[in-house]
Formats: C-alpha cells, structure tokens, sequence
C-alpha cells in the first residue's frame, strides 16, 4: 500500500484502484482468468511505451532486468525455503529445492546473452534515461550477495549440529552421508553460480563499453579481482584444502609424493 493511503487510511490507492478497474475489463473486453491471475495488464504497462523509448533495445533492456529481479525475487524465496527444509530435517527436500534454485540461476545466466546483441551505441543512448544507475544497485543482486552469510550458511551450522556431523567427515566419506553431502554441494553450486554470474556480467560490460572505461563503480579489473575472492559459503571451500591436506600428508608417510601439497 502507498504510504500515503496508509496514513490517510482511506483505503485503496487511486492508481490501485485503477488498476483494478483495468483488471476487470480492457477495451471492452472481459479480461482472461489468465490474464486476471498473471496480472498482465500491470505487468506489461511496466515497461516504456513504443513512443517513449530512447532507442529500438531500450524495449530488450528493460525486459531483461526486470526479470533479472523477478527471477532474484524467486531464489530469495526458494533459499528461505531450503532454510525452513533445514530446521525440520527434511534433507532430500532441501536438496531438491536447492537444485530448482540452480536452474533459476542458469536462466539468469542464459539471458545475459540477449544484452551482448545490444550495440554500444545504443548503451549509451539509453544511459541518458539510466542516469547514474548500475546493475550493483539491483535490489535483488545485493539480496543474492547477502542471504549466503547472513540467513542460509547460520541454518546450515545449526542442521549439522543436530545431526552431529562435521564437514570434514562428510567430504572425508561423502558416499556415507549421501544426501548431506549432495546438500553441502547444492549450496557449492549455488556459490559458483553466483561467481559465474558476476564474471559475466563483468564480461558483458567490457563488451559494450570497453575493457579501459572505468564504470560508474571503478576499473573493471579492480572489481573482478574483488569479486573472485568473495567466497559465499567459504567453509566448504576451506573443507576441500582440508581433507586434500590429509590425503597428501598419508601419501607422503607412505612415500609415495602425488605431485600436490595441500
């Protein structure tokens, strides 16, 4: 609700209303359930009209984002799931849904090649209506970055507590502890994804306006070095160096030098 209908408790916003009235009926045609359900006619009237855009791709530009957010708002809402799954100990559950998570992701990934058919000359035509903003302010982005830390790796901890297990016995005998370990790798995959989506996006950004423009947000190189060293869910990275430290340590007390050194 708008906050000045909420202060004014007069009910209804104005434009809500409207928008109702729209839902009912549109050019004297009484409007699908499918149409009703999806709310079509709202979600279409959020893009620029014909008329309006700066340039042809402006239309794709928009579309493309907005879904990005869209798509976000869909794993923020699967990752509290998985986290709701975790404190009831429904392990195969909380796998599954972490591998829907991964397909959203893929979509996400999959859609940035629409953006490399945009020429840059055309970027820079439709940064005069972005202004000064950057896919770094994307709401659903910072979301992503955030929830690994803050809400899901604090569920974690706490289920393998109950189950009293560490992350060393699981990677040490993972065949042992099948379905924990296929969670642990969920949330691994939801991690590189992440890493693979922000490589991307960097990837898009040399492509439209260089590799030496420096973005509203500074040198891309600077950004990419930053970003590659974020690890979302760093303990089960740190697992990987650990259970390879034992391995190399037993074969080096039998002799035998496997060419690593954990």
């Amino acid at each position: 609700m708008h906050a000045g209908c909420a202060r004014a408790g007069a009910g209804p916003c104005v434009r809500r209303s409207a928008l109702s009235a729209v839902a009912v009926v549109r050019e004297g045609v009484a409007l699908t359930d499918y149409e009703k359900y999806i709310r079509t006619d709202e979600l279409l009237a959020l893009q620029k009209p014909a008329e309006g855009l700066s340039c042809h791709d402006e239309l794709q530009f928009q579309i493309v984002h907005q879904a990005h957010e869209l798509y976000m708002k869909l794993i923020e809402h699967e990752l509290r799931f998985v986290c709701q799954l975790l404190e009831r100990q429904e392990i195969a559950r909380a796998v599954t849904t972490l591998g829907r998570v991964g397909r959203v992701q893929a979509v996400l990934l999959a859609s940035v090649n629409l953006l490399d058919t945009m020429a840059p000359s055309d970027y820079m035509t439709i940064r005069t209506g972005l202004g000064r903003g950057s896919g770094q302010e994307s709401p659903g982005f910072r979301t992503m970055l955030r929830l690994p830390g803050e809400v899901v790796w604090p569920a974690m901890v706490k289920f393998l507590e109950a189950q009293g297990i560490t992350l060393r016995e699981i990677y040490q005998k993972p065949h042992d502890h099948h379905l924990v370990f296929q969670l642990c790798e969920g949330l691994v995959d939801y991690d590189q994804q992440l890493q693979t989506w922000r490589y991307r996006h960097l990837m898009l950004v040399y492509r439209i306006i260089g590799t030496g423009t420096p973005s509203l947000k500074g040198k891309h190189s600077d950004l990419l070095s930053h970003g590659m060293k974020q690890r979302f869910f760093p303990k089960l990275w740190d697992t990987r160096d650990e259970v390879f430290a034992d391995w190399t340590a037993a074969q080096a007390a039998k002799g035998e030098d496997p060419g690593y050194h954990g």
